[in-house]
């Protein structure tokens, strides 16, 4: 940024009127308009460069740019900005462009680019002449117009804004419906913050799945909410998100934007790749909270493996030689364009290929079933857990992938069944959790109590044959209990059988080392409250 700074303050610049003006979601601001040449203030992209990003412009965390609209890949707007410049007019000042104190474009990126081709097309003398007719409203002389070969005016702000996404989203919110549904879901990935994405994620998780959160009017319109609140959803257009209690196709459209948009922030090359096919879409989306939870999971996060396979399905489908339900990861192997022995993806990479195959997969849950099996094996060994039913010691990622490789390969439907219900189980478990010990309902779940048991408290439980196991309580619902026992065992008990106890870790009878985890769940479901 400090090239930009320099080239501004070094530029010959002449100021005018101070004025205030409003931006399309109502802030108002103070400032003073600017006459100033072609090029001196600095937008997003380079135009005159095939509109790479433009040197020292601010970027967010992942190395992006701020601006919500990433017009190096938006070929629509690229299109537009060149037929701005084509008859570049009074029309490019009727809204001013914004710019802050260090010369940066916040609001009329597209016209700033659209001028600057337009200085260099000649194209740009109905909006030279137009200035000078007008020179006197912006506090400038017929005069001064002459001194600038391809004159600009423009409106610097007096205050300082912070260079977010968010502030450029201030300056930019009516664009919002001009972009196509890719750059959307790339501009709200920028947008929503954190705190947003996680309790929408947590909301979601306490689904089966997104179809089932799509039918509870309760979540829906919370979550729907959230997004009012985080500014992604203005409220004009709230009443559209709404189909009676039903959550609309708009609001659901908005809502996977977000979550895609987010889950792919560091790389928005895969957000358009999803969107390019829809079969990959759809199997992305109906995954869209197992890959959103999966990020969060540090080192055993599957982000990188994830894009890459994104990329060699894209590759894969636009070669033309693939189709919906193929088996894609074949593609990896073959040579590249430049005629050595580069291949199109590491082929021996195998969870690379394995999540590709899923994303191609005709089954649109077969993608969800491989991350909800990882994420909940990979959530306990991330917490430094131990798995009390092998070795005893905290297992790899590559240990865990290949588990779940062999599952898929060798193990009955039956028992792959099995193993997904639990996992499911267990996210669910975990979601309700999180969402009851949240910052607005820390207080609630003090009160909440059982037995005098609360939430968090290591509680006793006695098994069918007699012997007492401790576990520790996450939540307590319509007389329903959620408890964890060591390693991977979660289940759901009634809150009658939960009571104190002295022990302050989880402990479990010598033979439950040697029993199948399914008999272990059957034991303790049995006692499992009615709903």
């Amino acid at each position: 940024m400090k090239e930009i700074r320099q080239r501004f303050n070094a530029a010959r610049k002449l100021y005018g009127h101070t004025d205030e003006i409003s931006t399309a979601s109502g802030i108002r601001i103070r400032g003073r308009y600017l006459l100033c040449e072609s090029g001196t203030v600095t937008p997003s992209h380079d135009p005159l460069n095939g509109f790479c990003k433009s040197v020292g412009f601010p970027a967010d965390r992942n190395g992006q740019t701020v601006n919500d609209r990433d017009y190096e890949r938006d070929t629509d707007a690229q299109k537009i900005t060149r037929e701005i410049a084509d008859n570049y007019d009074s029309r490019a000042l009727q809204t001013p462009v914004v710019v802050s104190q260090d010369g940066i474009v916040l609001s009329g990126n597209g016209r700033t680019m659209a001028g600057i081709l337009a200085a260099k097309r000649n194209t740009d003398a109905e909006y030279i002449a137009y200035v000078r007719r007008f020179a006197a409203k912006y506090g400038f002389k017929d005069a001064d117009i002459d001194t600038f070969k391809h004159p600009r005016i423009v409106f610097v702000t007096d205050n300082e804004y912070d260079y977010t996404a968010e502030t450029f989203a201030m300056f930019n919110a009516q664009e919002i419906k001009s972009q196509s549904k890719t750059e959307q879901a790339v501009k709200l990935g920028k947008l929503v913050d954190d705190e947003t994405f996680n309790r929408l994620i947590r909301n979601i998780n306490t689904f089966d799945t997104i179809g089932d959160f799509y039918n509870d009017v309760y979540a829906t319109r919370e979550a729907v909410n959230d997004l009012t609140k985080a500014g992604i959803i203005s409220r004009m257009q709230y009443p559209e998100m709404f189909d009676g209690d039903t959550i609309s196709q708009s609001a659901r459209e908005i809502l996977e934007n977000v979550l895609i948009g987010k889950a792919f922030a560091s790389n928005p090359d895969a957000v358009r790749q999803i969107t390019a096919f829809k079969g990959i879409r759809k199997n992305i989306v109906t995954a869209l909270a197992e890959i959103s939870s999966n990020i969060a999971l540090g080192d055993y996060s599957l982000e990188s493996e994830t894009a890459q396979a994104i990329a060699l399905c894209y590759q894969a489908r636009a070669n033309g030689c693939f189709r919906q339900g193929d088996t894609v990861s074949g593609f990896a192997r073959q040579v590249t364009m430049f005629g050595d022995s580069t291949t199109i993806a590491d082929f021996t990479n195998v969870t690379v290929m394995l999540l590709a195959d899923m994303m191609n997969h005709s089954q649109v849950t077969r993608l969800k079933k491989v991350f909800i099996l990882y994420n909940q094996q990979a959530g306990d060994a991330a917490n430094g857990q131990t798995d009390m039913f092998s070795t005893g010691s905290v297992r790899t990622k590559d240990e865990i992938l290949t588990e779940i490789y062999g599952l898929f390969n060798y193990a009955s439907q039956k028992e792959l069944n099995a193993q997904i219900s639990d996992a499911t189980t267990a996210r669910k478990c975990d979601a309700y959790s999180s969402m009851q010990v949240s910052e607005g309902n820390k207080s609630e779940v003090i009160r909440q109590t059982v037995n005098g048991c609360k939430v968090g408290d290591y509680v006793s439980l006695q098994l069918p044959c007699g012997e007492e196991i401790t576990c520790k309580l996450e939540f307590i619902s319509d007389g329903i209990a959620g408890i964890r026992l060591k390693g991977l065992v979660r289940v759901k008990v009634s809150d009658e059988l939960v009571v104190p106890t002295t022990e302050t870790t989880l402990s479990l009878p010598s033979w439950v080392s040697d029993t199948p985890k399914s008999r272990i769940l059957d034991a303790l479901l049995s006692y499992r409250k009615a709903a």
